[in-house]
């Protein structure tokens, strides 16, 4: 899209020059605490600090790296979702994005979405246009924000990407934004499990800035577009649905 603004490095200052990791953690944490959501004071306060504990627990806990070009301006972000805390963990490659995830029983997931400043959904971005998340993540692109997508659905730790919802497609087309990649990278394995999961040497992670998608209006295409990128990025599998067959086997019915 021509509109849009060209990418940057995530860490350059005004110089040009890239700052110590020193100055890039204290910049994450800076904008940890004020980059969020329009929110009543007594929650602004307590959620900016409540993500400033969390992510100094991430660090402490995983060996997390952010590297690539961030797309500036409104755009929809989607990530792979190899691990069931990745709407959090995605926030240290961008604190201004808000995650959309599905509603979880789960009490202390539902204080991590809280915490994450979520759009939350029982069903995904669903098809009616105006209700409940889609309406919101509309509403937030519009403002200028910026929204973060599994398109996926729900967490699965393998190295082939699932057929995807079509909300990260149908809300980009809405509002005329990009598509951008951020690829999830867990080490040698996509996503940790109790049995993979060790305390040290700290678990890498590595959060991949990939290629904006520039949308074309058909949401096949996109999709197929966006989950193109998204496994070369990763390094997963897409595999096409086979419409082909479908269809054969349609004409001998």
């Amino acid at each position: 899209m021509s509109g849009n603004p060209a990418p940057r490095r995530d860490a350059p200052d005004g110089r040009g020059q890239h700052p110590t990791p020193t100055a890039s953690r204290v910049a994450t944490l800076r904008d940890a605490l004020y980059a969020q959501p329009a929110a009543g004071t007594v929650q602004r306060s307590v959620r900016g600090p409540l993500r400033v504990a969390f992510w100094a627990a991430l660090r402490a806990g995983l060996h997390l790296q952010v590297e690539g070009l961030r797309h500036e301006g409104p755009s929809v972000v989607v990530s792979n979702h190899p691990n069931l805390i990745d709407g959090l963990i995605v926030l240290f490659a961008d604190p201004t994005m808000r995650p959309v995830a599905r509603w979880h029983r789960n009490p202390m997931l539902r204080v991590g979405m809280w915490i994450a400043a979520s759009l939350i959904t029982t069903t995904g971005t669903p098809v009616t246009p105006h209700r409940g998340a889609y309406a919101s993540a509309l509403a937030h692109l519009r403002a200028g924000g910026r929204l973060w997508i599994a398109p996926e659905g729900g967490w699965q730790p393998t190295l082939t990407l699932r057929y995807p919802r079509t909300g990260a497609v149908r809300l980009a087309h809405a509002v005329g934004v990009p598509i951008q990649i951020l690829a999830i990278v867990h080490g040698a394995h996509p996503g940790p499990t109790l049995a993979t999961w060790r305390g040290w040497p700290r678990p890498r992670v590595l959060l991949r800035w990939g290629p904006v998608v520039t949308t074309t209006g058909d949401v096949a295409a996109d999709i197929d577009a966006m989950m193109v990128a998204l496994g070369r990025a990763c390094g997963a599998t897409w595999r096409r649905p086979d419409t082909t067959a479908r269809t054969g086997d349609a004409a001998h019915e």
